[in-house]
């Protein structure tokens, strides 16, 4: 019966396209295979096709095509006259209240028999034999439902072209509709069915205000900052997705945090597959440490040897340093990593005079700061020199004088670099991302973040690393899209700051001021004793009674909890991995990572472990503000990566 119902769609779909005299025998099979398939629509235009111009759209699941019949490759010029005459086409399609992104179609240039298949970021290229298989293979981006009601919009706009459905084919008893709809989209709605594949909805149609940012110009380095949820590295994908395919040249998307890049990577292959090979998904350090390797700059990193050298320093000043109340080792080390060595200070006098952006809580008079430049930086240093070692931020400072002495050459460039979660950078790591995007004031160079999410010490101004943002190269998003309202309130209550800035000096948005998009939600929070909390995590999670595959994470504060509540997880029977092992292959597990590792994802549910910061942050001072505010940053970072469900334990002894 399914072969009889396709042949009967195959004559109807060879008579309708009969009536269609402007295209040629071989160009009307092209479309009538396509159109035996359910769910696909084609807008034909009545003139007659030219290489130069687009024959006909195909819609369907899988996105949505330029078609223009060819015997030959288009120059450049004619590839960006077609792609400006089809994202004009589709601009401003409005569909369920979300804007169509025009960038996201694909120009598919069909060729005669025996023309080999390939791509290179602007266009496909495909023959008869291929052309269907193309479509059909790609991964589903719109519902069937949206797919219609977008043909349909388009179909209003396009008054020179024919409207063509598969749908509309006459059918017989007893068919089966192969598929049109499946069973979760007769059973979802359009909000849930969204969640249910957060990114897939957002590959084609996304907020006005934010498409409107995707398409901006900006004449040289550019800062997207706003609240957690508010899509600012969906804003950046799209960004690079739609320079991809204007421009030649490479791209690059680094962070500081190293399992970011890995998750955006995932993403950016299903939202533009073609430009793939041309893009960089790379960690600041990795990145760093790959390029001094091809430049044959001499460096020697050890993690061990590291640790030795600070060990070594801190029994000279541990006795002094450890009476400093609020502080710990690990604050001192932070002092060298983020305010030392992260500013590149050389000398006792610029350290002295040195603002410590966010460690303002630790008033550090002139004297006890020449104690920890004499009796901590200087022996650590010491020691590192001595063993001809270098630390993370010494390869940071190699990478910015190499490139300073001779830039990356016309194989090493990149067309446009992409930085998230930039306000943990220090000074000379946003010194580094700059360089990498040519040094000037009209790189290419867009930075992300949120002040509110920072959840490392210290920090700076882009104007002190000397990042130009002139002529309102600044944007900031303000609308949350991620957490369902019941979450994002749950957040919003978390004393995390009331003031932040736009990572310039600038007042900024926080959280708080964030307006939800997505209704209902799940928040709950217990206070558990830590002797209790190995038996009531696991049945936190299965009382939660989440979908099957649903995305799951327990976020930690700490790396040592992320490998106990691993083993607490698979005794207790589920299939559970670390959050930094996890390479996107695997679905249904449970991944564990700290907060830190957690930056910047977002999953369907979150189970979050932790200590419950102080009520009132604002009475305290010193160096338990500075504690308390990280703390509180951390509690805010953690609950604002859940979409759907929130649990978070606060432990007590």
């Amino acid at each position: 019966m399914p072969n009889i119902h396709r042949e009967r769609v195959a004559r109807w779909a060879e008579r309708t396209l009969a009536e269609q005299r402007q295209l040629t025998p071989g160009q009307r099979r092209f479309l009538a295979a396509l159109l035996t398939n359910p769910g696909w629509h084609v807008l034909v235009d009545r003139g007659s096709p030219t290489p130069d111009r687009i024959a006909a759209f195909a819609l369907g699941r899988t996105g949505v095509f330029a078609l223009v019949f060819t015997e030959t490759l288009p120059n450049s010029a004619d590839i960006m006259k077609i792609r400006s005459e089809a994202e004009r086409t589709f601009a401003k399609v409005v569909v369920g209240g979300a804007q169509f992104v025009p960038h996201s179609l694909d120009i598919m240039l069909l060729m005669p028999h025996g023309s080999r298949p390939v791509a290179d970021g602007r266009y496909l290229v495909v023959d008869e034999t291929s052309f269907v298989g193309t479509l059909l293979r790609r991964e589903k981006r719109m519902r069937a439902e949206r797919v219609s009601e977008l043909a349909a919009t388009a179909a209003e706009k396009l008054s020179t072209h024919r409207h063509l459905c598969a749908d509309d084919a006459p059918t017989a008893e007893n068919v089966d509709a192969g598929g049109l709809f499946d069973q979760e989209d007769l059973h979802a709605d359009a909000r849930t069915a969204a969640l249910a594949k957060p990114f897939s909805d957002w590959m084609t149609f996304l907020d006005p205000e934010q498409l409107t940012l995707v398409h901006t110009t900006f004449t040289g380095p550019a800062r997207l900052s706003g609240p957690a949820g508010t899509g600012k590295s969906v804003v950046a994908l799209h960004r690079m997705a739609y320079f991809a395919k204007r421009n030649p040249g490479r791209l690059l998307f680094t962070t500081f945090v190293k399992s970011l890049p890995a998750y955006h990577e995932r993403s950016f292959a299903r939202l533009e597959p073609h430009a793939v090979d041309r893009v960089q998904f790379k960690g600041l350090h990795a990145s760093a440490t790959a390029f001094l390797r091809r430049r044959k700059v001499e460096f020697e990193l050890d993690n061990d040897a590291i640790k030795h050298a600070f060990s070594k320093a801190w029994q000279g000043a541990g006795g002094v340093l450890d009476r400093v109340e609020g502080t710990d080792r690990g604050y001192w080390k932070d002092e060298i990593d983020r305010v030392i060595k992260g500013r590149r200070i050389t000398d006792l006098t610029t350290y002295k005079g040195v603002q410590r952006v966010g460690r303002e809580g630790i008033s550090l008079r002139s004297s006890r700061r020449q104690f920890v430049w004499e009796n901590l930086y200087l022996p650590y240093q010491e020691v590192l020199d001595a063993r001809h070692i270098h630390d993370f931020n010494d390869v940071i400072s190699l990478a910015v004088d190499e490139l300073r002495a001779r830039p990356l050459d016309s194989t090493e460039a990149y067309a446009m670099v992409v930085v998230d979660e930039v306000q943990d950078f220090t000074l000379t790591q946003l010194q580094l991302v700059h360089q990498i995007a040519g040094g000037d004031s009209d790189a290419q160079l867009l930075l992300v973040g949120d002040g509110q999410q920072q959840v490392y010490a210290g920090g700076c101004t882009l104007s002190e690393a000397g990042i130009p943002l002139v002529g309102g190269r600044g944007r900031v998003l303000r609308t949350n899209y991620r957490n369902r309202e019941a979450v994002l309130r749950y957040s919003q209550r978390i004393d995390a700051g009331n003031a932040v800035d736009d990572l310039d000096g600038g007042a900024g948005v926080i959280l708080r001021d964030s307006d939800p998009t997505l209704s209902d939600g799940r928040a709950d929070d217990a206070h558990v004793s830590r002797r209790d909390i190995d038996r009531l995590l696991p049945l936190a999670l299965r009382n939660a009674q989440l979908e099957p595959g649903s995305e799951i994470a327990v976020i930690v504060n700490w790396p040592s909890e992320v490998y106990r509540y691993l083993r607490v997880l698979r005794r207790a029977g589920f299939d559970a991995i670390a959050l930094e092992d996890d390479d996107g292959s695997q679905v249904g597990q449970v991944k564990i990572g700290t907060v830190r590792r957690a930056k910047g994802m977002d999953f369907t549910a979150v189970f979050h472990v932790t200590a419950e910061p102080p009520a009132d942050i604002g009475a305290l001072s010193g160096g338990a503000r500075d504690l308390a505010e990280m703390l509180a940053r951390q509690l805010l970072v953690a609950t604002s990566r859940a979409r759907d469900y929130l649990w978070v334990a606060y432990l007590s002894d």
